[in-house]
């Protein structure tokens, strides 16, 4: 039997074997004459499935041996940016397929949440407050400083130095003067019992629970095998893709 030209891939790589190769199985056995006179024996022949298996694992073993080879370490990588809050492993560790490594905090960026409802009707009676307040010191100025001027021109009247139409107008200025005032201490007590209400009505709205400010990220081993290098320290800050560990797969 012969079986030549024989070749096949088992990883994508070099075909297995590397050559060709031929199988000769012929033999023939004479006598001792050494001319064909004694009993012959007829040539050794394999049945081809025989064949077919002894080259299956050949090319088995090679592949094997392929895997050996391409088999090394595993690197496992930061999945993203975060600080490491905890290390689950040491160099040197025998660890399994999905056993955890480290755990990274990712700190999420907490919302902008402009104020609403209860909060936003407080924040609008403390501004109406503010502002009421600040047109009674304006007022009051005002009033001080027309009622300043009709003591001086009453006096002026009395000497002859002003006329009484002088005068009548400054107290007019006066009275009006008065008025602001009084309005503005009206609008800065209503202002004030707004605010006491809004106030009320916040304490009494449900408190929203805030969401967490980070998330736990646990990173897992990719592979069976042993650490080999640990690059992962408590509190170090790392990125995304950033290599943690060495896995030396078994």
């Amino acid at each position: 039997m012969r079986l030549s030209e024989v070749g096949g891939d088992c990883r994508g790589g070099t075909p297995w074997p590397p050559r060709s190769f031929r199988l000769h199985y012929v033999g023939r056995f004479k006598g001792r004459s050494g001319r064909g006179g004694g009993h012959g024996v007829p040539p050794l022949q394999l049945p081809r499935w025989a064949i077919g298996l002894l080259i299956g694992l050949f090319a088995l073993q090679a592949c094997n041996r392929a895997d050996e080879v391409s088999r090394g370490v595993v690197v496992v990588n930061a999945p993203q940016a975060g600080e490491i809050r905890r290390v689950l492993a040491s160099e040197g560790m025998e660890i399994v397929e999905g056993q955890p490594i480290a755990e990274i905090a990712i700190l999420a960026p907490r919302p902008r949440v402009s104020p609403s409802g209860p909060d936003q009707k407080q924040s609008s009676a403390a501004i109406n407050l503010q502002a009421a307040q600040a047109e009674i010191e304006s007022a009051r100025s005002e009033v001080v400083r027309h009622e300043v001027e009709v003591g001086r021109l009453t006096s002026l009247v009395s000497s002859g130095q002003a006329s009484q139409g002088d005068l009548d107008a400054e107290r007019a200025l006066y009275e009006r003067a008065q008025q602001r005032l009084q309005k503005a201490k009206a609008a800065a007590q209503q202002a004030q019992t707004g605010l006491v209400t809004a106030r009320q009505q916040s304490l009494n709205s449900p408190t929203a629970i805030p969401s967490p400010a980070e998330q736990i990220v646990v990173v897992n081993a990719t592979a069976t095998g042993t650490v080999s290098a640990l690059n992962a320290r408590v509190g170090e800050r790392v990125s995304a893709g950033q290599p943690l560990a060495t896995i030396r797969v078994r």
